[in-house]
């Protein structure tokens, strides 16, 4: 059977980033995105027998990856899951419009269908927030403020390399996504702001305590954005935290 990953918006990087993360599992993954005021004849589309699962579009790109791998873990022979990532107030609005129509149709999963949804979303969250206090841990122990927007642009870099390690080979490009995911204007400008927080903390760092938290794989030399990802991806692979 198959995974099929439907996005109901317009959220080019989510898309972007999930698509390249399924090149993978692209045998038994299929991801599309259709506008917003198009999903609705999906709905109708949908069979008893597939298992459906519906999460929010403001969710992390790696909360709705480890939902991914979860249902891949757990796919069996007969039935397909279907992955809707859509607005859920869209959502409940196009539902209650249904409704009020007489239109909207109800299929009833059972009951064991229930708890392997429920199994994949809390493994994933699960998952999800295991990483991002991992990351959490080593921005707060090289002394990093964590309101701070240089530090926000920083971790959102770390969890977007986890998730697509292309990224390391385009740093503009993941930029780009930082840019766009924070809402922000101008990609130089948030370049500079990672630039100049990772210069202001390690510069003045005792190397040390670099040392202590990324090992060996640190090798002593000033730490540019790419390599301070580098060192953060390997940390993050030796503690084998899942993606």
């Amino acid at each position: 059977m198959r995974i099929k990953v439907i996005i109901a918006n317009n959220n080019d990087i989510l898309y972007s980033n999930l698509s390249n993360y399924m090149l993978q599992h692209e045998s038994i993954v299929e991801i599309i995105k259709v506008p917003e005021d198009k999903f609705v004849s999906l709905i109708y589309q949908f069979k008893p027998k597939n298992k459906l699962i519906v999460i929010d579009t403001n969710i992390s790109i790696s909360f709705c990856s480890n939902i991914i791998k979860n249902a891949i873990n757990q796919i069996d022979k007969q039935k397909n899951i279907i992955i809707l990532v859509i607005d859920s107030q869209n959502l409940i609005n196009v539902v209650n419009q249904e409704k009020s129509n007489g239109l909207f149709k109800t299929h009833h999963n059972s009951v064991n269908a229930l708890f392997d949804i429920i199994d994949i979303v809390s493994n994933a969250m699960k998952e999800t927030f295991e990483l991002e206090k991992e990351i959490d841990n080593i921005l707060w122990k090289l002394g990093f403020t964590s309101y701070y927007k240089g530090t926000t642009y920083l971790k959102d870099s770390i969890l977007m390399v986890y998730n697509n390690r292309e990224f390391l080979r385009d740093i503009n490009l993941l930029v780009e996504n930082v840019t766009k995911k924070n809402n922000a204007i101008n990609k130089d400008v948030v370049r500079s702001v990672m630039d100049k927080t990772i210069n202001s903390v390690l510069d003045l760092l005792d190397t040390t305590l670099v040392f202590e938290v990324f090992g060996d794989i640190y090798d002593g030399r000033k730490i540019s954005l790419k390599y301070f990802l580098d060192l953060c991806i390997h940390y993050l692979e030796e503690k084998n935290i899942a993606v």
